[in-house]
């Protein structure tokens, strides 16, 4: 018996996410990263986020959180400073070392897809894309 179009489509995603968060895992963990470390340096790349905002992004308790940074700010890659215009609240930004190893875990999840894409036609891609990127809309709360 053929699997239901809905089932199909939610086999298929499931097996995306598996194929990335894959692809995640053994990238971050060969920088010596965890997946989760290397998405949180991710996010303070571009956003210096509270402990707050990370727990929403990283979809954890913020009580995970102080135990990530903790390990991070360890390895020299990651600091704790003041929100400026909230000294209540503290933002994570990364160092030059933290930037650095953000940028090698980038390069090669980047280098990765584009390879295992190469031989797709332009066409194919641009609409790969464009169905993402309204993947990504619909799964938003």
């Amino acid at each position: 018996m053929a699997a239901a179009p809905d089932d199909e489509l939610v086999e298929t995603l499931i097996g995306v996410f598996m194929e990335i968060d894959g692809l995640f895992s053994t990238t971050s963990r060969g920088l010596g990263l965890t997946p989760q470390q290397a998405q949180l340096l991710c996010f303070a790349q571009h956003l210096q986020p509270s402990f707050g905002e990370l727990a929403t992004l990283l979809h954890c308790d913020k009580t995970n959180i102080t135990g990530l940074v903790d390990r991070l700010q360890r390895r020299g890659l990651l600091t704790r400073q003041p929100d400026p215009n909230d000294r209540r609240m503290t933002r994570v930004h990364l160092t030059p070392q933290g930037e650095a190893v953000t940028g090698q875990f980038q390069q090669a999840i980047n280098t990765t897809l584009t390879t295992r894409f190469s031989s797709w036609p332009s066409t194919q891609r641009d609409s790969l894309v464009h169905l993402l990127q309204s993947a990504a809309t619909a799964l938003r709360p």
